[in-house]
Formats: structure tokens, sequence, C-alpha cells
């Protein structure tokens, strides 16, 4: 007998209930000017160009209150601030772009700090409800997801986006997808320096209905700019597409296999 699907509707939150969990997904527009300034009072710098601070995706268990929460401002707290951060990346004129995004924001110089500015982070999520990850040998079984199913409930959204003072792109996002045999999430942080460097770090989660396991795993990967673009195919008269390197999914195959750690936590 299939689980009953009971889903969730309103004008900026999507989602679905089912086997005792509650997944939800919503979308709001960008932070206005007096939320920009309170986030960037907590965080000590300047947040990205675009950032949907109340955006969020939230796996919460309906009985023991297990909860796992995507957002964009627990993310940014993990962006580097030690003092040599905003060297981390170097392009010709990244000092002089963080100078002047400092003299362009001069209601908030007195809490801007050194941070890296291409904005990294390694969030995996907001764990609360006693929801608690430890290190496993085992990983997502892939072989699993890739059986066709129904679809109950699928989105994809954004939670913050800059442009790096038009150097390049950084972007933190996710897809949810649930199916009769669990929910598969993939958070996303996409880094691009233009002729320096591209770097990609997932964070994908994975519960099989049934089972009292919800596992987790987190890859880093970083490539020269250079090694990347080696892999774009010639045009006539030898130009090259450049309009590849915006691509995600082609980027991510052009680089070498990831770091992988595993975890599972117990629900």
């Amino acid at each position: 007998m299939s689980a009953v699907v009971e889903k969730i509707e309103s004008e900026h939150t999507g989602g679905v209930r089912l086997n005792g969990w509650e997944i939800t997904s919503c979308h709001m527009p960008i932070l206005n000017k007096t939320s920009i300034e309170e986030y960037e009072k907590v965080l000590g710098f300047n947040v990205p160009e675009m950032i949907f601070g109340n955006n969020y995706l939230r796996i919460h268990h309906l009985t023991n209150g297990h909860t796992l929460e995507l957002q964009a401002l627990d993310a940014l707290k993990m962006v580097d601030t030690s003092p040599q951060s905003a060297k981390s990346v170097q392009v010709s004129i990244a000092q002089g772009w963080s100078e002047s995004s400092k003299r362009n924001r001069s209601d908030i110089t007195d809490v801007i700090k050194p941070f890296d500015w291409t904005l990294s982070t390694k969030y995996r999520g907001t764990s609360t409800g006693g929801l608690a990850f430890e290190p496993s040998q085992t990983g997502i079984d892939y072989a699993k997801l890739m059986v066709r199913e129904e679809i109950h409930f699928y989105d994809e959204n954004v939670l913050y986006e800059d442009d790096l003072g038009d150097n390049g792109i950084s972007q933190l996002s996710y897809k949810v997808r649930v199916m009769p045999s669990g929910f598969f999430v993939l958070q996303r942080f996409f880094m691009r320096v233009d002729g320096v460097i591209f770097r990609i770090y997932d964070t994908r989660v994975h519960h099989e209905f049934g089972s009292n396991r919800v596992v987790r795993e987190f890859s880093t990967r970083e490539c020269a700019f250079e090694d990347v673009r080696r892999h774009m195919p010639k045009k006539k008269h030898d130009d090259e597409d450049l309009s590849l390197l915006n691509n995600i999914s082609f980027v991510d195959g052009a680089m070498k296999d990831p770091k992988i750690e595993c975890e599972v936590a117990y629900v």
C-alpha cells in the first residue's frame, strides 16, 4: 500500500508530507536594505549582491523533530574571515575591488573585516531537533537513485549569488526531489574566478523511507581555470565557446574526481 502524500502549496512555499516527514522549499525575493544591513552586522562583511535570505529548504521529521535546513545566513557564517582570507584567491584587481566595495558601503565600514571575497562556504546544512551526523564508511547508494520513480515533489532554488566584481561567479543553490522511496538533496556551491580557478563544494543528502538512516556526503573539488578551458570543444576557425564556462554541468564534467566525506544520522 502506497503512503499518503499530502501536498503543501502556498504563495511562497511548496512541498509534501509523507511517511512521517515534511519537506518544504521556500522562494522569496532578495533581502531588502534593512535586512541586508542586519546580516552584514552579524557577519562582519558585505553580503552577496543577490542574497535570498528568506529562502530555505527544510526537512523535518514529524515525530521526533529532527530537522535539516539549508539557508543563506548559516552558510555565510562559514565563509573564512581569518586575517589572510581575503588573499585566498588573487586576481589582479581583487584588492581594488574590495576597497571600492567598502567605500560604496560606507554605512557598514565600521564592521568590515577581512573575508574570503569569493564567498566560499563548506556549509552542509543546519541540523536541529537532535539530528546529529557522524562519520561513516558508507555513502549514498546511487543505484537506488537511478531507479525510475514517480516524483512527488521537485524544486530548485538559489540561496545567494555574486559576480565577484565582474571577475566570475559565486553561487550557493540546491535541488530537492521526493519519490515514493525517499528523498534526495543536492546543495552546490559553485565558484568561478576568471583566469584563475573553479571550485565546487557539493552536499548530497539521501534518506530511504522505512530506514532509520539519513546519509550525507560532502565533496570538494578545485581546478585551475585553464585546465577546465582545455576541455572546451573548438568551433569554426578555432573559436572557443566561452559560454560553456558558465555551464555548471560542463565544468562539473571537466573537473577531476572529488574528495568525499560520508556521514550518517539516525532518526
